[in-house]
């Protein structure tokens, strides 16, 4: 085999049998042959060679002449590199995307038995960023209680409202007594709006499954202090709690 050690070491290494190795060297020095042929030109047993022939077949090496007997070609070694190179390639990617799907489902199984079923949300920016994303994605009924502090809001709160109600989403609005009357008639538009001299915090509600509930600070914004939470059985407290303020008798029906 006019072939250096290293040479055939390499083609080893890049999936290639050390008789296929013979095999196809020996078309690509002597032509078209039958395997007889190949058997003897690379002194490979005959017993082994059409296994040879078929995986370089299969592999994209050499070009197989349906007669009688067969005949093998070898191909441009480039052309059959380039086609191992796909090949690989794309088993590779197969292997990858095999591997990646169990190893997500095994790590998103994970994340569901670690995942905690309260977060601390710190800050206004982020307390109001959770409170937005809660309430955009309620579907059917929504419970606020809206302290004073949260008055600047209310317009914001409002142009929400207004368009969850526009698909179909029932709104209740509690807020204290001493909440601005201009910022109660955007709120009172779109939703139910009572109010109570006693306010203790405020929360949203959301479907009764998903929950946040202010803390209290909020002297500076970064002090401000919630949780949130989709456990049900806290949005099912959170719920009886809100039911009870509303229905309360220090609770005043705005109309």
């Amino acid at each position: 085999m006019s072939l250096s050690e290293k040479a055939a070491s390499a083609l080893e290494k890049l999936g290639l049998t050390r008789t296929e190795v013979k095999a196809y060297v020996a078309l690509l020095e002597g032509g078209t042959m039958n395997a007889n042929e190949v058997s003897r030109v690379a002194r490979i047993p005959y017993s082994k060679v059409y296994e040879a022939l078929s995986a370089l077949q299969k592999k994209g090496w050499i070009d197989e002449q349906k007669s009688r007997p067969i005949l093998y070609t070898a191909r441009a070694p480039e052309v059959a590199i380039d086609e191992l190179k796909t090949q690989q390639a794309a088993e590779r990617r197969a292997r990858e995307q095999l591997a990646l799907k169990e190893l997500v489902g095994i790590y998103e199984r994970k994340g569901e038995q670690e995942r905690p079923e309260i977060w601390i949300l710190r800050g206004t920016s982020e307390i109001l960023s959770r409170v937005r994303k809660t309430v955009l994605d309620c579907s059917n009924e929504l419970l606020i209680a809206l302290p004073s502090v949260i008055a600047p809001y209310a317009g914001e709160i409002a142009a929400i409202l207004t368009a969850l109600k526009e698909k179909g989403v029932k709104s209740e609005v509690l807020v204290s007594s001493d909440f601005p009357e201009d910022l109660l008639e955007p709120l009172e538009a779109v939703s139910e709006v009572r109010t109570r001299d006693t306010m203790y915090g405020g929360g949203v509600v959301a479907d009764s499954k998903e929950v946040v509930l202010l803390l209290g600070g909020g002297e500076t914004a970064s002090s401000a202090l919630a949780i949130w939470a989709d456990h049900v059985g806290l949005a099912g407290f959170a719920k009886d709690y809100f039911r009870i303020l509303w229905t309360s008798e220090d609770t005043v029906k705005r109309r």
